[in-house]
């Protein structure tokens, strides 16, 4: 297969994470045609891709064995009946990415255990969570801790590092009514 100017910028997209789009891959075709209209110089593109030409790279990469594919029934924002929309990654990424997904979402999960503030920082939205929920989401987090540890895998630091940090946040006492600066924020 050659490499063509296009399958090299839709291979770079897919090869790291965006935090417009979601973080870490998969991405839908639309995805990437922002990524590709918001900064196609720094994917190495000379002027953005149209969603055509990234339909029909994506099916090449795909029918090539580089590409994986995941379809998702996503509802429209504007209302309407939900559709079909094929999600792309790269096939050696796969295990990859589904990690980075796991630690966002228990970093998500963590940053909700004293409260979830609505709106401004006098009233909560999510009351803070019982102990049962906290010792529920610490498992989590230590299970993540050691599949991630830079002793045993590469590649994982920022996110062991983010664990670690979200352990700390669950294991406290803070009371984020009295001090709202100390709310966990990277997620």
């Amino acid at each position: 297969m050659k490499q063509t100017r296009n399958r090299t910028v839709i291979l770079n997209c897919l090869s790291e994470p965006n935090s417009d789009c979601g973080g870490p891959p998969p991405f839908c075709a639309d995805s990437i045609h922002y990524m590709l209209e918001t900064g196609f110089e720094w994917y190495g593109a000379k002027r953005p891709v149209s969603i055509s030409q990234i339909h029909r790279t994506l099916r090449d990469l795909f029918n090539a064995g580089i590409l994986v594919k995941e379809s998702r029934l996503c509802d429209p924002i504007d209302g309407g009946l939900p559709s079909r929309v094929n999600y792309w990654q790269l096939a050696s990424e796969v295990e990859h990415n589904a990690l980075l997904h796991e630690i966002r979402g228990v970093l998500r999960t963590a940053s909700k255990a004293h409260g979830t503030f609505f709106f401004g920082h006098d009233r909560f939205f999510d009351q803070p969570m019982d102990r049962a929920e906290k010792a529920a989401v610490i498992a989590d987090i230590k299970t993540l801790m050691q599949r991630t540890h830079p002793d045993k895998t590469s590649g994982y630091e920022q996110g062991f590092n983010a664990l670690n940090q979200a352990l700390t946040y669950c294991r406290s006492t803070i009371n984020l009514l009295k001090t709202p600066d100390k709310k966990l924020t990277h997620y």
